[in-house]
């Protein structure tokens, strides 16, 4: 029989009580978003984490790390969103922030067709630099400004209706995905109004839990809420002892 004390090293992490040790555990899933400057990455975590928005520009410099505890499958997650700056000088920094990501989501601006362009310098940075083999989404940001794009059914025209100017249309961006072998879920989203924000996320998070419980050799059942002895995951004994934290 194991018996922790205080200020014992458990999995590679110093913990001083039983209650920092239960924190340390909670499995961490990391998340990178990657594009082009002002394609609106920050204003897309901000909305996510404190369901706010501000119009104005924010710039990132070099990159952030934002926390946000999250339940799926009645699991607790810690999810890192990694914040990276998009511009041509920052493009050097950002693998050494997302070189351990289990996921990516490369952002563009629908109204902005040179944001969509650089999908693909981004992607070959990507599979590069990057440690692992990550999940990679691409969502198209903005979609606010299209009044006939409000929803998740492809825009009538390639016209942006506010502005006038071209925006990137929804089959060119799916054409894409699938061509990359992307996560083959594209969705335009708007960190302004909330749309669509919150799902991107939790189809993310669990694609990624799927690949590593795969790996592990896990059958998930993502309808049910199973794992492979046909039991709910609140139902299955747990075990401190074998739980993943993933950094």
């Amino acid at each position: 029989m194991f018996k922790a004390t205080a200020g014992c090293v458990y999995m590679g992490v110093s913990a001083s009580n039983s209650g920092d040790r239960d924190k340390q555990l909670v499995p961490k899933v990391k998340i990178a978003l990657v594009g082009t400057y002002a394609v609106g990455k920050t204003s897309i975590i901000t909305r996510y984490i404190r369901e706010t928005f501000s119009s104005e520009y924010i710039y990132t410099r070099g990159g952030n790390i934002h926390k946000k505890f999250i339940t799926v499958y009645g699991q607790k997650l810690q999810i890192e969103l990694i914040d990276t700056g998009g511009q041509d000088y920052q493009k050097e920094i950002a693998p050494t922030l997302y070189k351990v990501a289990q996921g990516v989501l490369i952002v563009h601006d629908i109204s902005k067709p040179s944001s969509f362009e650089d999908v693909e310098e981004w992607l070959t940075s990507i599979r590069q630099k990057t440690l692992g083999d990550p999940v990679i989404m691409l969502i198209g940001n903005k979609n606010d400004l299209d009044p006939l794009g409000k929803t998740d059914d492809p825009p009538a025209t390639n016209k942006n209706l506010t502005t006038g100017l071209a925006r990137v249309s929804y089959e060119q961006c799916e054409e894409k995905v699938h061509q990359e072998g992307l996560l083959p879920f594209y969705s335009e989203v708007s960190a302004k109004t909330g749309m669509n924000i919150d799902p991107v996320f939790e189809l993310l998070v669990k694609e990624i839990l799927h690949k590593q419980n795969r790996l592990l050799g896990t059958i998930w059942e993502p309808d049910l809420g199973k794992v492979d002895d046909g039991r709910s995951a609140a139902e299955k004994p747990t075990s401190k002892s074998l739980t993943c934290t993933i950094l």
